[in-house]
C-alpha cells in the first residue's frame, strides 16, 4: 500500500509524536510506501504567518489543498491523520475524504469534545463541555489559560462538527476506556459514526528478557513519571509516610515541578532518583514488586502501567480512567481510591501477602502490545470501506 501519514508536531516533543514515528516505522518495515505531510505548531506562530494562525487553525485552505494534491498525484491508497492542531486544522480531514480514499484518524485525546483535550479543569476531572457545550471552555479559559486561544480551538471544532467533518472517517482510540467515553459523548453530541470507532493501543517498548519471578523480586515499588500533582505523587509519598519503617522501598523516577518538594518530604524508605534513561528505569521496574500509578486524571493511554505489565510487574493503580482500567485486581495488580493515601497504603500492605504470576502478566501484555497486533489493527482500519 501507499499510505499518507499527516501530523502536526507540538512545540515540545510528546507522546503523539512518538506514536507517529513508531507507526511510520511499523508500516515501512514490511515494505509499504509511506509518505508524510508534516507541520509544526511553532512554525505557524512565527513571523507574519502568526497573525493568520487563528484563521488557519479553524480552516487551513493551503494545507487542505496540498494534501488533496499529494493524494491524487501519488495515488495514495489510505490516509492516516494524527494531530491537526493548530497548524493544519480539521480541513485536511475533509480534503482527504473528498479524494475518495480510506481516511483514518487516531484520537490521541478527547479534543473532539474538550478544547484542552484531557477532560481536566482545576486539577479535577471535568466533563462540562461534552455535556453542556464548548462555551464552558470559554468561560474557564481551558486551553492554555487563554480566552483567545480557547476561542480559536473551540471555533475550529464547533465549525467542523456542523460540517460533519468526521463522518465516514475511521477513528482509532488507544484504549477501551477512551472508546467508551467517546461513544458516551457522541450520543450527547453526534459528530462521528459510532460503528467506525475502533481501539488500537499505542506502541509500547517491549522487553526481550523473561519476566523475573515474583519470589526473586526486590521488596520495592517504583513511581515513574512527571513529578506533578496530576500524577498523584503527593498521594504516594503520603502513603509511604503512613506505612512507616516497614514499607517497601519506594523509588521515585522522573522530574517535574514537585521534585524539590519530593526531595524535602521523602522519608527514610524513599529514594528520589531523578530522570533515568529508559533502560535503567525498565531495570528497576523489572525487579520490583510493583509500580505505583496514582494518577488523578483519566490519562490518555496509561503508558507506565503498560510498560510495567510487559515486564511482568503488577501495578498499584488509582481507580480512575485509563490507569484504573488497565488493572485486573488480583491478576496484574490492585486498585485504590484516587487521591486516597490511606487506601494506597492498604493496597501496599495487601500486596505483601500476595503472589503474582509475573510470567503470565508479561505474556498477556506482550501479546496485546506486540508489533504484529499493532500492525494488524492498522491494516484493518485502512481496509474499511469508506463509501
Amino acid at each position: 500500500m501507499k499510505i499518507l501519514l499527516i501530523h502536526c508536531h507540538y512545540r515540545l516533543p510528546g507522546g503523539e509524536d512518538a506514536v507517529f514515528a513508531a507507526e511510520r516505522a511499523l508500516l515501512e518495515e514490511p515494505g509499504h510506501a509511506v509518505l508524510t505531510y508534516e507541520r509544526a505548531s511553532g512554525e505557524a506562530a512565527r513571523g507574519p504567518a502568526g497573525r493568520l494562525l487563528p484563521l488557519r487553525a479553524v480552516w487551513n485552505r493551503r494545507a487542505a489543498r496540498e494534501v488533496a494534491a499529494l493524494i491524487r498525484r501519488e495515488g495514495v491508497d489510505a490516509v492516516h491523520i494524527h494531530n491537526t492542531l493548530l497548524a493544519l486544522s480539521p480541513a485536511v480531514v475533509r480534503a482527504a475524504r473528498a479524494c475518495g480514499v480510506p481516511v483514518v484518524q487516531t484520537l490521541h485525546n478527547f479534543r473532539l469534545f474538550c478544547p484542552n483535550g484531557v477532560l481536566l479543569r482545576d486539577g479535577a476531572v471535568c466533563e462540562d463541555c461534552p455535556a453542556r457545550g464548548l462555551q464552558c471552555a470559554l468561560r474557564h479559559r481551558c486551553y492554555r489559560g487563554s480566552l483567545a486561544q480557547t476561542a480559536v480551538v473551540a471555533a475550529a471544532y464547533a465549525l467542523h462538527r456542523r460540517l460533519g467533518t468526521w463522518r465516514g472517517v475511521t477513528l482509532l482510540a488507544p484504549t477501551e476506556f477512551d472508546r467508551a467515553k467517546l461513544l458516551e459523548f457522541n450520543r450527547l453530541r453526534p459528530l462521528f459514526d459510532p460503528e467506525r470507532l475502533a481501539v488500537k493501543p499505542n506502541p509500547v517498548r517491549l522487553p526481550r528478557q523473561a519476566a523475573l519471578p515474583w519470589a526473586a523480586r526486590r521488596d520495592q515499588v517504583v513511581f515513574a513519571g512527571r513529578l506533578e500533582e496530576l500524577k498523584g505523587l503527593r498521594t504516594v509519598l503520603e502513603a509511604w509516610a503512613l506505612l512507616g519503617p516497614d514499607a517497601p522501598e519506594l523509588l521515585v523516577a522522573g522530574t517535574g515541578p514537585l521534585e524539590a518538594w519530593a526531595r524535602q518530604h521523602a522519608g527514610p524508605r524513599v529514594r528520589i532518583l531523578g530522570q533515568l534513561p529508559p533502560e535503567e528505569l525498565a531495570r528497576h521496574m523489572a525487579e520490583s514488586r510493583a509500580v505505583a500509578a496514582a494518577s488523578l486524571c483519566y490519562e490518555s493511554f496509561a503508558l507506565v502501567p503498560a510498560e510495567a505489565h510487559a515486564l511482568g510487574t503488577p501495578v498499584l493503580a488509582s481507580d480512575l480512567g485509563n490507569v484504573g482500567a488497565s488493572v485486573r485486581p488480583g491478576v496484574d495488580g490492585l486498585r485504590f481510591a484516587p487521591g486516597d493515601a490511606a487506601a494506597l497504603a492498604a493496597a501496599v500492605r495487601q500486596l505483601a501477602g500476595m503472589t503474582f504470576d509475573c510470567a503470565a502478566i508479561a505474556a498477556e501484555a506482550r501479546r496485546r502490545y506486540s508489533e504484529e497486533e499493532n500492525y494488524r489493527a492498522l491494516m484493518r482500519a485502512y481496509a474499511k470501506d469508506q463509501a
